[in-house]
């Protein structure tokens, strides 16, 4: 990855590369519906991914910008976020409450994980090794392994009442978990997960 390019996505249906040496963009691609997301390839200066309101997850050489090397589709609303797990393979959200593996070879899903709620907001993503973790609109933690489509384990946020509150039921409550991320480690493997919620509450969780 180069230190000094950047990457920029916009609801005006553009990918914007830039130079930090720059104050002009230095190349465009043009996409065909809003960008959600932009990520670039952890393996190579030249790929990059996005994610857009047309459902699918765009992969690109930035040696040619006129076409991408392979159009991931199978989400039935935006994508509202990708990143690469390796430098093979990106795993994909959207707001379909679905998230979505594939390999960078390859025009088809690898596998979907279905569990959480994810219809409005953004409920984090983080990866680590073969599991992949993601909030969730009921207010819970969802940790999906990469070879199986169902929930492995979940974690539920206790709900904040105020006195206002009294009569409403859990379910009925708007919070959410907004943020996942796992302790990082020399090695690159962690069993520790740090996820928020959208009320403030932050839970460090251990895997055992």
């Amino acid at each position: 990855m180069d230190p000094k390019l950047l990457a920029s996505g916009s609801d005006d249906a553009k990918v914007k590369l830039w130079s930090t040496n720059l104050d002009n963009s230095v190349a465009s691609i043009e996409a065909k519906a809003n960008v959600c997301c932009v990520k670039f390839s952890p393996s190579s200066r030249y790929h990059l991914a996005f994610g857009c309101a047309d459902h699918c997850v765009h992969y690109y050489d930035l040696r040619n910008t006129k076409q991408p090397i392979m159009v991931f589709k199978g989400h039935r609303k935006a994508v509202s976020y990708a990143k690469f797990v390796s430098g093979e393979e990106i795993v994909s959200a959207s707001t379909d409450s679905q998230l979505k593996l594939w390999n960078v070879g390859k025009p088809y899903c690898l596998c979907s994980f279905k569990g959480h709620i994810n219809e409005k907001n953004f409920v984090g993503l983080a990866s680590n090794g073969d599991y992949i973790a993601c909030g969730s609109e009921n207010n819970s933690l969802y940790l999906y392994y990469k070879g199986l489509s169902k929930t492995l384990l979940t974690f539920k946020f206790d709900t904040v009442k105020s006195v206002l509150d009294k009569d409403r039921k859990e379910d009925d409550t708007n919070e959410f978990v907004s943020a996942v991320c796992w302790r990082a480690l020399p090695d690159g493997e962690s069993n520790v997960l740090i996820a928020a919620n959208s009320q403030g509450t932050i839970k460090v969780l251990e895997l055992v």
